[in-house]
């Protein structure tokens, strides 16, 4: 127990005298603050303005005993950890089994000596100043993965950004995909933290194609010869490169590698089939799958037909089911609401679907604006000094 550090102490007891006796004898102690209330009710109140490390209660009181009061306490999750001791003439064993059970941390007979009284609330106080410690360590752990969530989404706002540059619609695509592992994801009921990976894999599935000659990223897939093809298909394994430089994603990283992999062993790059392709890659290669399709065209129900049709081929008859209701459920426009427009071909009357930023962080322009001519110049004026990132997005007309 650190000399240093205070502990408040609460004396609840329908006996004035009782308590003034008890706060008496922890009197000479100046690392305790001792406050005192005289019935169930009184010790809610005080205890809920000074959050006491310890709680002695008599457990005969008028309108509510020491059990209850027990319970009041227990059951707020501010006071839930402070340690509460029962001071009682009570000898049934029963009795104090269910005082247990319901939250009490010991009894103490009314008539023990104050030398053992002190001696056990300085033991309680020790427990309690180390379960003070393990609850400010969770408290920083806690706040240290919410600065890692927020890294990581940095992370792949910036990687989206990049990906941007070459690649048109990435970011909506990576909006769709992580919408769709999901949806998969939480109807396969998998665990959260295998969800979350899924999740962050889809939304960087494409990021490998950055290692990709423009010629070749930019091109139809119907025109490209088998030795440009051969070069297309790299990006799955450039990109579980970038992601396993991610410390803690190296699950990821190895779905992303195998999103190409086909269910009947079809696919590439090592021809895996069945369960011996990861769960998540399984789940990319219906996302894939289904870009694919959207991207030459195909309605919904066509897309819906193409992933019954791939069922025990290119898909997991299992995740294909799950991902044919996406698109049921959810009314899935596989059209996508918003594209990424080269400034030039900006024109009057567009709306932005996304804020515009510059390389040097101003905003340009905010979700939701209509475009003028005015606008427009002022923007290809901008864009040449302190040039657009990612393209401006506009929501389909």
């Amino acid at each position: 127990m650190n000399s240093e550090e205070t502990y408040k102490i609460l004396i609840v007891d329908d006996d004035k005298l009782a308590v003034e006796l008890i706060k008496a004898l922890f009197s000479d102690n100046k690392n305790y603050l001792l406050f005192g209330a005289y019935s169930a009710r009184e010790g809610l109140k005080i205890a809920k303005e000074i959050i006491p490390d310890i709680i002695i209660s008599d457990y005969y009181m008028p309108e509510r005993d020491g059990l209850e009061f027990c319970h009041d306490i227990r059951n707020d999750p501010e006071l839930a950890n402070s340690m509460f001791i029962l001071l009682t003439a009570e000898t049934s064993v029963d009795k104090k089994i269910e005082g247990l059970e319901k939250g009490v941390d010991d009894y103490i007979e009314k008539n023990i000596s104050t030398k053992v009284l002190l001696g056990k609330v300085k033991a309680f106080l020790k427990i309690k100043s180390l379960q003070n410690e393990l609850i400010k360590e969770k408290e920083k752990l806690r706040l240290a993965n919410i600065q890692l969530e927020k890294n990581l989404s940095e992370i792949i706002a910036v990687l989206l950004k990049i990906l941007e540059i070459n690649i048109p619609d990435a970011k909506a695509r990576a909006d769709k995909a992580k919408d769709m592992a999901r949806y998969i994801a939480e109807r396969m009921e998998l665990h959260e933290e295998v969800q979350k990976k899924i999740v962050f894999g889809a939304q960087l599935h494409e990021i490998g194609k950055i290692g990709i000659p423009e010629r070749i990223i930019k091109s139809k897939m119907n025109v490209l010869s088998h030795e440009d093809l051969n070069i297309y298909y790299q990006y799955p394994v450039i990109g579980s490169l970038i992601v396993s430089t991610i410390t803690g994603y190296d699950d990821t990283a190895h779905d992303i590698y195998h999103q190409l992999e086909n269910y009947d062993g079809s696919g590439r790059p090592e021809g895996i089939m069945k369960d011996t392709i990861p769960i998540g890659a399984r789940i990319l290669r219906a996302i894939v799958l289904q870009e694919e399709m959207a991207m030459s065209g195909m309605s919904r129900e066509e897309i819906t037909e193409g992933l019954r049709h791939a069922i025990n081929t290119k898909l997991d008859p299992f995740i294909a089911s799950h991902a044919i209701n996406y698109f049921i459920e959810n009314k899935a426009d596989i059209s996508f609401k918003q594209s990424s427009i080269p400034i030039d071909e900006l024109k009057s009357g567009m709306v932005v679907a996304e804020d515009v930023f510059s390389l040097s962080g101003v905003k340009i322009m905010p979700k939701g604006m209509r475009l003028n001519d005015r606008i427009i110049n002022f923007v290809k004026e901008r864009n040449i000094v302190d040039p657009i990132v990612g393209g401006v997005y506009i929501y389909k007309q």
